[in-house]
């Protein structure tokens, strides 16, 4: 959005604050903004970071009381109503942003009329107007992002697997459409009253040409693909490798990847490739191993034999560290339906587990339908780390109880596999050996603060310097 900005509007001078990755907190937050003395502040925000975004709108119109401020992101296009009734918001942009919020400045600087904008959401006194969503965009069309805008230096500085780390997408939207998942509507096509699935990506040509240029000119090493469904297009995984491979660019990859799309790519050889183009992290949501809870959770064609034939295909490299990750908490979980599944995980050969308890954000297709399952309506809480519902048969407290109960035996027995790896790999078994331990203690807590002493745990860390 930045690029678009800086690209067609002249007299706009755009930046980008990264507070985050700068190490500032709240009590330095004010001389940033009396430096930047900004017209117009942009925010975006997943569910959980949504009160962060409240709380700088809040600074800057108290600040600056003729500041627009635009909103958009996961959270704020699906809180529309909510979003705009607090007066500190002015705009929510929905959807993609690049196009809109590029037409949207341009009325805001030349006075003009805004309402023809589409994708956007704004107060006309009283009344909310919501414009015609935006057709989506060619991804081949957008400029480069303004990584120039950013210290890239801040990024991955500190870490011994993750070195000189970018965060960068090649795809937007899916083929598939899970309940539990916002990412696909809000890259989708709008059709009448609803979102169907759109998956979109740049060509590979383009992607290596973004590659090559962040590795030459911002020396990046560790590039972690954020596409929800990083290998979907065949083709397209077989064009972007051997770009970098006859290209000889030595990056290291850490994607998403779908179950069936490995198998796919390890029977006609571009697995093989795409490790050798530096595959070192992939990260597969098993989700669960019963067709009915794959079914319920809207998987598409995913089945849990499926799951374990990727791991034993990813198996083969073992410089690739293999991450499962699974949901607990569906609406009608027990603790037979718990033991049965934690039986079936001991099955799959991985070497870091991410639970994830089933957390219906705002526009997912579960968020009105179980609301009533809600016992913590603090949007904070929705890190997919903390449990925010009950299920059937357990209250919240118990199904955390019930499932760290299981966690801390799957993560002291299920130990990483790919100890005989490489250097990267090795130094990661030994963080993840040294994290488990961390997050054993960690669970021992959260079951008794929740069980003991009925109060709910928020497992989101806040880092030393968050209030300085």
């Amino acid at each position: 959005m930045a690029s678009v900005l800086r690209e067609n509007l002249e007299d706009v001078s755009v930046s980008i604050r990264d507070l985050p990755a700068e190490r500032i907190g709240w009590a330095s937050t004010e001389c940033v903004l009396k430096a930047e003395k900004p017209d117009l502040l942009c925010l975006g925000e997943e569910t959980v970071s949504c009160h962060e975004a409240i709380r700088m709108a809040n600074l800057a119109k108290k600040m600056f009381p003729g500041i627009t401020v635009i909103c958009g992101g996961t959270h704020f296009s699906n809180t529309i109503e909510e979003t705009l009734h607090n007066p500190v918001f002015d705009f929510v942009v929905q959807q993609e942003g690049e196009a809109t919020l590029n037409e949207l400045v341009k009325c805001l600087l030349e006075k003009k009329d805004y309402s023809k904008v589409f994708g956007i959401a704004y107060k006309n006194g009283k009344k909310i107007v919501i414009t015609p969503n935006r057709p989506l965009l060619d991804m081949d069309l957008l400029p480069f992002p303004a990584y120039d805008l950013l210290n890239m230096d801040n990024y991955g500085k500190r870490s011994k697997t993750h070195k000189d780390l970018v965060a960068v997408e090649h795809s937007r939207g899916c083929s598939f459409q899970c309940n539990f998942c916002v990412l696909w509507k809000h890259m989708g096509k709008k059709r009448g009253n609803t979102f169907i699935p759109c998956y979109r990506t740049k060509s590979a040509k383009k992607t290596a040409d973004e590659v090559q240029l962040i590795k030459e000119k911002f020396h990046r090493k560790t590039f972690c693909w954020v596409d929800p469904t990083w290998n979907l297009d065949s083709k397209w995984n077989k064009e972007f490798v051997k770009e970098l491979i006859d290209r000889d660019i030595d990056v290291d990859h850490s994607a998403w990847m779908r179950a069936d799309c490995i198998v796919r790519d390890y029977n006609n050889g571009t697995l093989k490739q795409q490790v050798k183009a530096g595959l070192k992290q992939a990260m597969i949501g098993v989700e669960r191993s019963e067709q009915k809870d794959l079914e319920f959770l809207g998987k598409g064609i995913q089945n849990f034999e499926i799951a374990k034939k990727a791991f034993e295909c990813l198996g083969k490299y073992p410089q690739v560290l293999k991450i499962a990750t699974y949901i607990y908490g569906l609406p009608y979980e027990s603790v037979s339906t718990l033991d049965h599944f934690y039986s079936d995980l001991e099955k799959i050969n991985f070497d870091i587990s991410l639970p994830i308890p089933l957390t219906p954000a705002p526009g997912t297709l579960f968020y009105e339908k179980y609301k009533d399952y809600v016992e913590i309506k603090d949007f904070s809480f929705y890190n997919f780390l903390n449990p925010i519902m009950r299920t059937d048969h357990l209250s919240r407290s118990k199904l955390v109880y019930e499932s760290n109960k299981r966690e801390l035996f799957l993560r002291v027995s299920h130990f990483p596999s790919n100890s005989l790896g490489s250097s990267r790999s090795k130094t990661a078994v030994r963080r993840i050996t040294k994290a488990k331990m961390f997050t054993t203690l960690r669970f021992v807590k959260n079951i008794l603060t929740e069980t003991v002493l009925q109060r709910p745990t928020n497992l989101n860390i806040k880092p030393s310097w968050y209030n300085s």
